[in-house]
């Protein structure tokens, strides 16, 4: 055997990389450019529906199968090449396995991290890597920033003091009831600052790496001082708790890594190759983590695509995947463009809206599949006949056997939307969900139920000990719970202790028997959890507090008693997936699944049923026709975005392009010449989104003078579809609803005091003049600032 020449190292290099592509063939060039890249930090800008979830999949399976044998340069014999050209008629689990000799030092499975935004996400990618990587697929750490920092802060988070590692995570009904505590116990009035009010201010101090104790010193809010203070007694009650928000999860996480060296090196080693989805959705923090975890390997990829950042309200800095690039200077940039979910007419009206944008990298989206029919531009009288008419609509194609239900979708701009379309809806007898509306572990009975297992697992829990004290009632008043609390707060002990001890405290006299009682059933639940499942404690719990029977007995609803059938079933779920993926099924694994569980976790894509819900809450799903209703200024862009900045208006086109792009096969986009929102009737003209999709894309459909009917089917008139007409009835509905408001506001002045029927009182503190509008900025009472057009808003002076 002798060293191949030069020339026949390169057809074996050469060789190696078309069975290697031959293996990946599924995948497109870019996608395989995406897969083949190993070593380095790596940028996928990837288009909606351009496959990057199968990027992710196959690259994170590459890496662990394959390592970088792909851009390896081997050294190989004269027999090794012959070898490689006998395989090309060979199947693909041959090729894999006469290629597997040459890898050299691939990842193991759990050097590899893949962070997600959804657990959904995050469990198909793990399902999907089970196919090709068998069992040791479960050893590779995917999953969502929350849940990948709990796991580390399960390990090492009493490294920090004053937590241990068997923390709770509250979720958001959890922190406002405890900011409730923390208002009345500064005696602030929660009417003013509201829990919700208060609880964004300090999850975007968060957001920001500002700690409690260093909030007052770099705020810039007015209400620092106040803020500062519930910052603290808040956080204060958590770390008494040993519970953590949301937000804690991650800024812990970032100040173990700061605090303590050898555990970012512990991880930073660890990781060889980083993968993080949607990253144009990360904040501050998780970037900041990211760079942390890559900063020894350097191996990082990231997949998003700026034209899809929708989320600045929670915090999301569409900079960090804009300026990726410069943080790592060496990074190598891929563009998915081709779109595997849409028509070409659909990707063109995204194309034409986005690029109005400018703050962008840049890319056109495009297909080898059909063109597809034109776009529907639907107007209606008002936003009642809008909704009828897309429930006859509906109604028609299911009726004719195209469509089923569950192909269609509601995509609003605003949540008030909602009301009208579920009015006519609801008469309709065409089947419905309104996603976005309650959660599941959002529920009272489920809310009660799982604060027993709180409790069992965290007796300091003193939110969720308050919760269940008295549910089922077992007479302890209202009297003595606010005794345990002022123990609490004075002798800075949680109220399960003070139960604990009642000898200690003769003040609790009175109510000793029965919290004794309450006491014995909570250590109870405490022992049979030690050797029971998690699905049999909470059929015990059941059991033994009658829960079942208090339902039944104060509310007579048979849906909501079976509702605890269906938690027993989320358990039952979880302890299954628990012994697939070779772990224990814990009773606080449980809970920090739930805990960590998102809306979109919850949805349920089989039910046949139309689904309505925001632009927001649609991001990465797909359907196979979208209607959009109030397509009008003033609605999307919605009125604040029109008077505010550039960057806030290059938010709203994007959230319009993420909208036109959840539509698979058919797109219509509704107006109405009137709308009655937030208790006013407006005339609204056309959406500048709409007017940016070139006219050869649009048909134009006017509405009939009748008043809708849900058993008929509403006409339909089509009009020619130029672009003029197009603009000119735009143009001739915004002038007719227009009016001169200089004689009505020439009175309002920078220092008044003004009143809002939405956002309250305030003072004006700037006035724009727009000849013909005004904008107002106005400083509310409650210490945020709001911007509204004269147009749009009915402002009363006030003393």
């Amino acid at each position: 055997m002798i060293d191949c020449i030069p020339a026949e190292q390169t057809s074996f290099n050469d060789l190696k990389k078309n069975l290697l592509e031959k293996i990946y063939q599924k995948l497109n060039t870019e996608q395989k450019e995406a897969v083949f890249t190993a070593n380095g930090p790596l940028l996928v800008i990837a288009g909606a529906g351009s496959g990057k979830t199968t990027v992710l999949v196959n690259r994170v399976e590459y890496l662990c199968y394959f390592g970088k044998l792909y851009e390896e340069n081997i050294v190989a014999k004269a027999d090794d090449l012959n070898a490689l050209e006998a395989l090309s008629n060979s199947s693909e689990a041959e090729i894999r396995a006469h290629l597997k000799k040459y890898v050299k030092n691939a990842p193991a499975p759990w050097e590899v991290l893949c962070i997600t935004f959804t657990n959904k996400a995050a469990n198909e990618i793990k399902d999907r890597l089970a196919i090709t990587l068998g069992e040791s697929s479960k050893y590779v750490w995917a999953g969502t920033f929350h849940s990948i920092c709990a796991k580390i802060l399960r390990r090492h988070i009493d490294l920090l003091g004053g937590y241990r590692n068997d923390f709770t995570i509250y979720d958001v009904p959890d922190c406002k009831r405890l900011m409730t505590e923390v208002l009345k116990q500064l005696k602030i009035d929660d009417k003013i600052y509201t829990p919700k009010s208060m609880l964004e201010a300090i999850s975007k101090a968060k957001e920001k790496c500002i700690e409690a104790e260093e909030y007052l010193a770099v705020s810039t809010d007015l209400r620092a001082e106040l803020i500062s203070e519930v910052y603290k007694t808040y956080q204060a009650k958590l770390v008494a708790a040993n519970a953590l928000d949301f937000d804690d999860i991650i800024l812990n996480t970032l100040k173990l890594f700061k605090g303590h060296r050898e555990i970012l090196n512990k991880y930073s080693n660890q990781f060889r190759y980083i993968l993080v989805d949607e990253y144009q959705d990360t904040n501050t923090t998780q970037d900041l983590l990211v760079r942390y975890l890559a900063s020894t390997h350097k191996n990082i990829c990231v997949v998003g695509d700026d034209d899809q950042s929708i989320y600045a309200f929670r915090g999301a800095v569409v900079e960090n995947i804009l300026s990726f690039d410069k943080h790592f200077p060496d990074a190598k940039i891929i563009k998915l463009e081709r779109n595997y979910r849409s028509t070409q007419t659909i990707l063109n009206a995204a194309n034409a809206i986005i690029a109005n944008n400018k703050g962008r990298r840049g890319k056109e989206l495009w297909t080898d599949s059909e063109k597809g029919e034109r776009i529907i531009l639907k107007k209606q009288f008002t936003q009642s006949e809008e909704a009828g008419y897309i429930v006859t609509y509906i109604k028609d194609k299911v009726a004719s056997g195209e469509n089923s239900y569950k192909d269609f979708a509601v995509l609003y701009r605003q949540k008030a939307q909602a009301n009208a379309l579920e009015i006519i809806f609801s008469k309709s007898s065409i089947p419905y969900r309104v996603f976005g509306s309650q959660r599941f572990y959002d529920r009272k009975e489920i809310k009660d139920l799982t604060a027993y297992l709180h409790v069992v697992d965290n007796p300091d829990d003193t939110i969720r000990i308050k919760r269940i004290i008295n549910v089922p009632k077992r007479s302890i008043g209202n009297t003595t719970v606010s005794l345990l609390e002022d123990i609490s707060a004075t002798k800075d002990v949680s109220i399960y202790s003070i139960i604990s001890n009642l000898e200690n405290y003769p003040e609790l006299q009175k109510a000793t028997a029965k919290l004794r009682v309450f006491q014995g059933l909570i250590d109870y639940f405490r022992e049979f959890a030690k050797t029971a499942s998690v699905s049999a404690l909470i059929r015990e719990i059941i059991t033994k507090t009658a829960y079942k029977e208090y339902i039944l007995e104060t509310e007579d609803d048979k849906d909501k008693a079976e509702l605890l059938e269906e938690l027993i079933s989320g358990a039952l779920m979880y302890e299954q997936r628990a012994v697939e993926n070779g772990e224990e099924a814990t009773l606080k694994g449980f809970l920090e699944e739930i805990a960590l569980i998102t809306d979109v976790d919850n949805m349920d894509s089989e039910k046949n049923a139309v689904t309505l819900m925001t632009v927001h809450s649609a991001k990465g799903l797909e359907f196979n026709t979208v209607f959009l209703p109030g397509f009008e200024e003033g609605v999307f862009p919605g009125t604040q975005t029109m008077a505010a900045t550039t960057s806030e208006m290059e938010e709203e086109r994007r959230l319009a392009y993420v909208a036109v792009t959840r539509a698979k096969k058919q797109l219509i986009i509704c107006h109405a010449n009137t709308r009655l929102l937030y208790g006013k009737t407006s005339s609204n003209p056309l959406s500048r989104f709409a007017l940016e999709i070139p006219k050869e894309l649009v048909i134009i459909e006017q509405p009939m003078k009748t008043v809708y009917n849900h058993n008929a089917s509403e006409s339909k008139r089509k009009y020619a579809n130029s672009r003029d007409s197009f603009v000119k009835n735009t143009q001739t509905a915004a002038k007719s609803s227009h009016h001169d408001f200089s004689d009505k506001t020439e009175d309002i002045k920078v220092g008044d005091r003004v009143s809002h029927n939405i956002f309250g009182n305030g003072e004006i503190i700037s006035v724009v003049d727009l000849k013909k509008d005004f904008i107002y900025e106005i400083k509310l009472d409650s210490g945020t600032t709001k911007k509204v057009m004269a147009s749009f808003c009915k402002l009363k002076k006030i003393n």
